[in-house]
């Protein structure tokens, strides 16, 4: 009798357990989805990529500008050397080297500028602030302006060395012409004196020497 009571009372819930179970654990990840630490956590990661992003711009940045600034000494020795204008002291090959240089730096600037000014919009459109898109663009175009100033410098100097080498070819000219008609033979200026040292030394003989009649008279045969 009792034992049938206590098997009538008996009940599995299981099931109500287990769906309970599963609505809690739904509830805890749509939660999470929202506000949770999943959320927290990709934002933490988007920051830390715009930094990684600005510091790689500001090294690019850095790296050109010091690029255009070891350029512009370059020019500015290779100015000093155009403006000589003596024809003995004409530094050619040193010249002609400096240029080569010159011409390089100008091509590897000019394609790093393109870069960066691709890489600075791949950046803008990312969703950055527009306070940091609009310091990028800045400073992008302050590289290019610096850059653009060394390229004219450079045609500049160029230009004034081909008129200085105009200038030394004709002062060339002119001293090597000057040159042939001054040139003196010294055998033709010492062919009077003699002639006149000769006739002066036959003049200045003693009467016996020259053989008239009062040299002979003094020694008698």
């Amino acid at each position: 009798m009792h034992a049938k009571v206590a098997q009538s009372s008996f009940r599995d819930r299981t099931q109500e357990f287990q769906s309970v179970a599963d609505r809690f654990r739904k509830s805890i990840s749509s939660g999470q989805g929202q506000n949770g630490p999943s959320s927290s956590t990709s934002r933490a990661e988007e920051k830390r990529s715009m930094v990684a992003h600005q510091s790689e711009f500001n090294r690019k940045a850095s790296k050109i500008g010091f690029g255009i600034h070891q350029t512009s000494q370059k020019l500015s020795k290779l100015a000093k050397l155009a403006k000589r204008t003596s024809v003995f002291d004409d530094p050619t090959k040193e010249i002609q080297e400096l240029t080569a240089v010159i011409k390089q730096d100008i091509t590897t600037l000019n394609s790093a500028v393109v870069d960066l000014q691709l890489f600075c919009n791949s950046r803008n459109e990312g969703g950055i602030s527009s306070d940091t898109s609009s310091h990028s663009t800045t400073v992008v175009d302050d590289l290019k302006n610096r850059l653009m100033s060394a390229t004219k410098e450079f045609k500049d100097v160029l230009t004034m060395r081909t008129e200085n080498l105009k200038v030394h070819e004709n002062r060339r000219q002119l001293f090597s012409s000057n040159a042939s008609k001054d040139s003196p033979n010294p055998f033709v200026r010492q062919r009077p004196l003699a002639i006149k040292s000769a006739a002066g030394a036959s003049n200045n003989l003693p009467q016996w020497a020259n053989g008239n009649k009062s040299s002979s008279q003094l020694f008698p045969r």
